[in-house]
């Protein structure tokens, strides 16, 4: 019987946030993404929040000294490690489903913007653009999943729980300053039964190698 993990991840904004959506928004060249059900609310759709937090979680194990895959590199996904068994690989799908953090009660701006060089290192002529921002107090990230084992399940909730806590910038333009963000909390259930912060130490700390783990 496959045993059912549902998680939350809590955040908190210390800038304003960017997602391109495919709105048109009168005078913005890059308007926010939208909830797709009111259209109301700026959204970090379920795709990004997954990218994100397997780019944090291949930073975090290699730092542990695990050798894992480098996502965006499809080429050499080994679709063994860590990372491959929970955010899936283009041979089996993740058994984790992400939903879109919607920000509510949130206000928006336009910024105007300017394109550089690379190579110049110097603004580009005529090439001044507007991005829309969202301000929120803080959002949180829903999914579930499900797994052969409590323990599969487990080591699951460790590796996002480690990941959320690595990441300090989300969405578009995070050179330009915006999705800049503070990890508050993380809540996990296996079958309804919480995951407290101690078991999922234990396990970041075996990941480390370290004795007693």
């Amino acid at each position: 019987m496959a045993v059912r993990l549902n998680f939350e991840i809590r955040f908190r904004f210390r800038s304003g946030f960017h997602t391109t959506g495919d709105r048109v928004e009168l005078w913005t060249d890059k308007a926010v993404a939208l909830d797709w059900r009111e259209g109301e609310n700026p959204i970090i759709p379920a795709t990004s929040i997954k990218g994100w937090l397997r780019e944090n979680a291949e930073r975090v194990l290699r730092s542990f000294g695990q050798k894992v895959c480098d996502g965006s590199q499809p080429a050499t996904i080994c679709g063994k490690c860590l990372v491959c068994e929970l955010f899936g690989h283009p041979r089996k799908k993740s058994p984790i489903r992400f939903e879109d953090a919607i920000l509510e009660n949130s206000l928006s701006d336009a910024r105007t913007n300017v394109s550089l060089s690379r190579y110049r290192k110097t603004a580009y002529e005529e090439r001044l653009f507007t991005t829309e921002v969202a301000w929120a107090n803080g959002f949180v990230f829903k999914g579930e999943g499900f797994f052969s084992t409590s323990q599969e399940a487990e080591k699951a909730a460790t590796l996002l729980w480690l990941a959320a806590r690595l990441g300090f910038a989300i969405g578009a333009s995070r050179s330009r300053g915006l999705g800049w963000l503070e990890f508050e909390d993380f809540c996990a259930q296996c079958d309804g039964a919480s995951i407290d912060v101690a078991s999922l130490s234990k396990i970041a700390s075996s990941w480390r190698g370290e004795e007693g783990a």
